[in-house]
Formats: structure tokens, C-alpha cells, sequence
């Protein structure tokens, strides 16, 4: 990318990202559920990753 075209993203993110909002809301069980099923997931790949290298 030439300096003209990488200035003209620049200012492009820049605008998009003012003009951008982003709203998580996480209420019941939904919450409760990731909030458990992601360190549960890393937990599982970490594991089948050590099994892998040891079998």
C-alpha cells in the first residue's frame, strides 16, 4: 500500500469507529453459559493438545 491509500483507511477506521457503537449485554442464563463454556473450551483444547504430544 502507497502512503495516499493507507492515509485514506486510516481516516476511513477512524470515522467508522466514531460513528460506531457496540452494546454487549449478557443477563441469565446466557451469561452463566459463557462465562463457563469459554475457560471450558481453552481448557479442552489445551488438554487434547498436551494428549496429542504425548501419544
Amino acid at each position: 500500500m502507497n502512503e495516499r491509500t493507507y492515509e485514506n483507511w486510516s481516516q476511513s477506521a477512524s470515522e467508522v469507529a466514531k460513528n460506531s457503537s457496540l452494546s454487549i449485554s449478557l443477563d441469565g442464563w446466557p451469561a452463566a453459559a459463557t462465562l463457563i463454556s469459554i475457560p471450558t473450551a481453552v481448557v479442552l483444547v489445551y488438554a487434547i493438545k498436551t494428549f496429542a504430544a504425548h501419544a
